[in-house]
């Protein structure tokens, strides 16, 4: 096990109508001006009105932008620091999924803080000021309300490039989380949502010697949970209880508690991030094409995990050799995936080969390296035949 420090200081707020309480927990923590963030969907109308109506009870000041975060863009960031700035803005709340979060936190972060987003991704520089910022969460899946993590797309050039800003101050001071709320997603987002939590605890699981026994169980313990919840979710869409355990599933996912003490890699996300910004896609879909294409690769890599995920997570009989056993997992794993309705094939979401060398450019530029990944540590051309393997 590595050395590590664990802390979250975020207060989770979670059940059937937990928003009612954001204007107390906004005033709790000293907050008079308050910046909703949002992405200006329909559905969010009554949500709205309730947090809203919260706020003004406390006696603070509303305020919402006309710009909305349908994209976690550099450009609305900024737009975002100017308004907050104009009208004497001291609080932050997002309203919404993981786009909305991310820019809230970004809003925030540059409040406080000068220079270029550039200047601050990938731990290049810290800073331990930030605007208060808490969120109320409506779907499950990125683990934003837990994490250090905001992804940022640099939209000032072209290609546009995602980056993550990772810093300790724009974690959330409280993250409130109704699953009801959740019970109305369109059948492809809840999937998109379960599936890009289940490779946040691959990008830890697969981790090579760091990993011990502790951590392994705890990782396919949530994996084998979020499975069993989306095809349960599958039969009934409306069920509380099927919602609300995909929605801490992807909190627990996102929150480090399961990969404290090992390394991890992020080469499937850092490989999904261009595609995604190219396509628009949903990110979960995105990661759903391209994660057994990587387990295929680099299963090698590390044989006895690979081993372990396909009779403890996908119940695999093991086979005569570890790698038969190991490739069986991973055809059952896709399997699943095709089962739940997610795209499989690069093709399905209009890219082709064509394409995958500017892709692996993009990827090598969001990871700041000449590598792609903290353990897979994949060249160019290694990531170039990944998205070949997934076309």
């Amino acid at each position: 096990m590595k050395d590590f420090s664990f802390c979250i200081p975020t207060c989770f707020i979670v059940g059937k109508g937990s928003p009612a309480q954001a204007g107390r927990k906004i005033a709790e923590y000293g907050g008079h001006r308050v910046l909703i963030v949002d992405d200006g969907g329909s559905y969010l109308k009554d949500l709205i009105a309730t947090v809203r109506a919260s706020i003004e009870e406390q006696g603070l000041a509303v305020f919402r932008m006309e710009d909305k975060a349908v994209s976690p863009k550099l450009s609305l960031v900024m737009k975002g620091v100017e308004f907050c700035r104009a009208n004497g803005i001291d609080f932050i709340l997002a309203v919404g999924g993981g786009t909305v979060m991310d820019t809230a936190k970004g809003i925030a972060f540059f409040c406080e803080n000068d220079g270029d987003l550039t200047e601050y991704v990938l731990y290049r520089k810290a800073s331990p000021k930030c605007m208060k910022v808490a969120s109320v969460v409506t779907l499950s899946g990125t683990g934003s309300e837990v994490s250090a993590t905001a992804m940022l797309i640099d939209d000032r050039t072209e290609p546009n490039i995602k980056y993550p800003l990772f810093q300790e101050s724009i974690r959330f001071l409280f993250s409130i989380m109704d699953p009801s709320l959740t019970c109305t997603l369109p059948m492809r987002t809840t999937m998109a949502g379960a599936f890009d939590a289940i490779t946040h605890i691959m990008e830890h699981y697969f981790c090579g010697e760091s990993g011990y026994d502790l951590q392994d169980r705890m990782c396919e313990g949530v994996i084998k949970s979020i499975m069993v919840n989306m095809r349960a979710v599958k039969e009934n869409p409306t069920d509380y209880e099927t919602r609300a355990q995909l929605q801490m599933g992807a909190t627990l996912a996102n929150s480090t508690l399961l990969g404290v003490g090992c390394d991890s890699d992020w080469a499937m996300h850092y490989m999904e991030n261009p595609v995604t910004t190219m396509t628009h896609n949903l990110h979960g879909s995105t990661l759903a094409i391209l994660a057994p294409a990587w387990m295929k690769y680099c299963y090698r890599r590390d044989l006895p995990k690979a081993v372990n995920f396909a009779v403890r997570v996908m119940d695999v009989v093991p086979l005569r050799t570890d790698e038969e056993t190991a490739l069986k997992g991973i055809e059952a794993f896709g399997a699943f995936l095709r089962e739940m309705g997610l795209p499989v094939s690069l093709s399905e979401i209009g890219i082709g080969p064509e394409m995958f060398a500017d892709l692996a450019d993009r990827a090598l530029q969001t990871a700041g390296s000449d590598r792609v990944g903290g353990i897979s540590r994949l060249t160019r051309d290694e990531v170039i035949e990944i998205y070949g393997l997934a076309k």
